[in-house]
């Protein structure tokens, strides 16, 4: 129970920051917009094929770029300071003299920073839900709520990284860039490595067919995995990069079943890491 006295603590701080109502703000407009875009798409179809697109799987391509940058960023700008801006000010001592352990803290953390994300993502889908019954007039409710609830596993895992990158210093500064480099790394890094080590070993940037192991590596960032996991619950390859680069018969890294693997590897190893130096760290 320590743990979850922590996280109602922790919750109802965070859940006053003005940064997070700014983020939730940008995210809500940013729903509206995919709504309105899935809407644009269902008449270009309607025009072009004769017949309606399906509005949900239109709502969920139009916002699985937006919510794959801008959950991150909430998640990390909502817990990079968990544990590094008590360390800082010094209330980590009062908050350990409690009957809280260091576990109990890191974990309250989590649940506490996790449903303050989640709370921004419900507030951003349900605008973006009401857009699409003004733009469309039609919704899956249950492929709605399926799409709500895989972003917000999705927030959870940048939660669990933010607060294990929170665990590593006593600086809220290095935390946040350590947080600021992640996103780096991930967004941009990560993807100039794979055209690096593909043009290394296959002496070539474009091709008809491209490897399985270059599919994979690039599959293996928790925005991919975010992809592979949506393409898992709705069966739709499209979310996946498999089928961004043409691969029919995806290798194993690259399934979409396996997205669900690879975001709980993100979500417990910096966690894992975060625990083991918090635990040993002299405060």
């Amino acid at each position: 129970m320590s743990a979850i006295t922590v996280a109602k603590k922790d919750f109802a701080d965070a859940a006053r920051s003005r940064k997070l109502m700014g983020l939730t703000v940008v995210f809500a407009l940013f729903t509206l917009g995919g709504a309105f875009l899935a809407s644009w798409a269902g008449d270009l179809f309607a025009e072009l094929e004769g017949e309606g697109a399906e509005s949900t799987l239109d709502l969920v391509f139009a916002l699985q770029t937006p919510a794959g940058y801008l959950v991150p960023i909430i998640a990390l700008v909502i817990g990079y300071a968990a544990i590094a801006g008590e360390r800082e000010s010094g209330s980590l001592k009062f908050l350990l003299g409690l009957p809280h352990t260091r576990r109990d803290v890191v974990i309250g953390k989590i649940l506490g920073r996790s449903a303050v994300v989640a709370v921004s993502i419900l507030v951003g889908f349900l605008v973006g839900l009401i857009g699409l019954f003004v733009f469309v007039g039609s919704v899956s409710i249950v492929d709605y709520l399926l799409f709500t609830v895989v972003t917000i596993l999705f927030g959870f895992v940048y939660v669990c990284i933010a607060v294990g990158l929170s665990s590593m210093t006593r600086s809220t500064t290095r935390a946040a860039a350590g947080a600021f480099g992640l996103i780096v790394f991930l967004w941009f890094i990560w993807s100039f490595i794979a055209l690096g080590l593909l043009y290394l070993v296959e002496g070539s940037l474009w091709m008809d067919d491209y490897p399985d192991w270059y599919v994979s590596l690039l599959s293996l960032s928790p925005d991919a995995a975010y992809g592979s996991a949506i393409a898992a619950v709705f069966g739709e390859g499209q979310f996946t990069m498999a089928t961004a680069y043409g691969v029919e018969n995806p290798p194993l890294l690259a399934e979409p079943w396996f997205g669900f693997v690879v975001l709980a590897v993100w979500a417990l190893v910096p966690l894992g890491i975060g625990l083991w130096q918090f635990g040993r760290a002299d405060l």
